[in-house]
């Protein structure tokens, strides 16, 4: 089977080849630190799994901004509490894409990129996610020390 990408034909299996050593892997996971993972708590207006129109994240950005003070609240309060199993998986599978972006950006930003390049790149982060169906639970361990880290300072 087939798929055609940027007018060139490649192998499915080639698609979804990656190349991220287990020593990589645990790499980016110990330099996972409390700024890569602050901006994981306001995910649930955002689905990660759904492709979006540019005038849906459009009107998704103003709905958020008009409502910005009473989310900056209720994130305050959400702040102050420990997360859940639940919030805790969720925000291992953000960091999970988090880190593959990084590694498939190759230093360059998601911003440089076309909006065709940002679809191919979403679903080349699905479908390694796909493959590597426990990585998010291994990050697990790291995102519970920094949230343990982030609790003990108050």
């Amino acid at each position: 089977m087939d798929v055609k990408i940027h007018s060139k034909m490649i192998r499915v299996k080639e698609y979804l080849e990656f190349e991220i050593t287990e020593e990589e892997i645990n790499d980016l996971i110990e330099s996972l630190e409390w700024e890569d993972v602050i901006e994981l708590f306001e995910e649930k207006d955002m689905v990660l799994d759904e492709a979006i129109s540019t005038t849906e994240r459009l009107k998704r950005g103003n709905r958020i901004r008009s409502r910005k003070t009473m989310i900056a609240t209720a994130k305050h309060v959400k702040l102050s509490r420990a997360a859940n199993l639940e919030v805790l998986r969720k925000r291992a599978k953000i960091a999970a894409r988090k880190i593959l972006m990084k590694k498939f950006l190759k230093g360059r930003t998601k911003h440089q990129l076309s909006s065709s390049e940002r679809n191919f790149l979403e679903a080349r982060i699905s479908a390694a996610l796909a493959a590597m169906k426990n990585y998010p639970e291994r990050l697990l361990p790291k995102i519970r020390a920094i949230e343990h880290k982030r609790l003990s300072k108050k």
